[in-house]
């Protein structure tokens, strides 16, 4: 089934979710991987687009929004570090 089944004719052509694989690293840190994509369906839920299976079977949902703003907060905090080093002097 093709996520176009799903669509109405005001449904963004962007996606509302990602999906992404997530395993745990050797270095402590969580390491996701992008394996599909969900649109809002005409019944009020998701329709789901998988690129890949996880070997586990879970799969976590993370809308754009928050994507984009986890982003921007990434990205402030190394500036705000990066002008912390900056500021540093040298020895």
């Amino acid at each position: 089934m093709s996520h176009d089944d799903n669509f109405t004719e005001d449904t963004p052509k962007l996606p509302s979710h990602y999906a992404y694989n997530v395993e745990k690293g050797t270095d402590n840190k969580n390491h996701w991987q992008k394996i599909g994509a969900a649109w809002p369906a005409k019944n009020g839920g998701l329709s789901l687009q998988l690129n890949a299976m996880p070997l586990d079977g879970r799969v976590a949902l993370r809308s754009r929004e928050a994507l984009e703003r986890m982003r921007e907060d990434r990205e402030q905090t190394q500036q705000t570090q990066d002008q912390k080093q900056s500021q540093e002097p040298s020895p």
